[in-house]
């Protein structure tokens, strides 16, 4: 009976051991992700982006990793490594199951979802007035260069007339 007891404490102090080490590994991570913040870590790779903005165009429906995959060019591999990231971050969820898949939506009653989508929209508008500032720079230089060879051309067939 005492060697079963003994028995038992040592495997709780091993156990106790291991649990120790995880919360240590785990506060270590912890600390390691906070070094960078909160958007490195929701935005860990740009494939989190490109599903991230399938989702905020599509949010009507809900869809499985492979239409994900197909619709985003990502790897199939890829959506699998990441959906349950965002799962666990509630900015998608888990709708339902048809056979053996799982269909996700975007989780539009968190506010962050919100908040993102807010963002996106106003990140695009900045891009596309930056764009057209470009665009219009372009558009005048090349009325001065057309301009520039329309009086070259005016000067040469003045020149030829003389």
């Amino acid at each position: 009976m005492a060697s079963l007891i003994f028995y038992l404490v040592s495997e709780k102090d091993k156990y106790d051991s291991m649990i120790k080490v995880s919360i240590h590994m785990e506060q270590s991570a912890a600390e390691t992700n906070d070094e960078y913040g909160i958007l490195s870590r929701i935005f860990s790779s740009r494939a989190v982006a490109q599903i991230l903005d399938f989702f905020l165009d599509h949010k009507e429906f809900d869809y499985s990793a492979n239409e994900i995959a197909r619709k985003t060019g990502l790897s199939f591999r890829t959506i699998f490594r990441e959906l349950p990231d965002l799962e666990d971050r509630q900015l998608i969820f888990n709708t339902r199951r048809i056979g053996k898949v799982n269909m996700y939506k975007l989780n539009l009653d968190l506010d962050a979802v919100a908040s993102l989508e807010k963002f996106s929209l106003e990140m695009s508008l900045i891009s596309n007035r930056a764009a057209n500032t470009v665009k219009s720079r372009l558009s005048e230089r090349e009325e001065e260069l057309v301009d520039e060879i329309d009086s070259f051309s005016d000067s040469i067939v003045h020149h030829t007339k003389q």
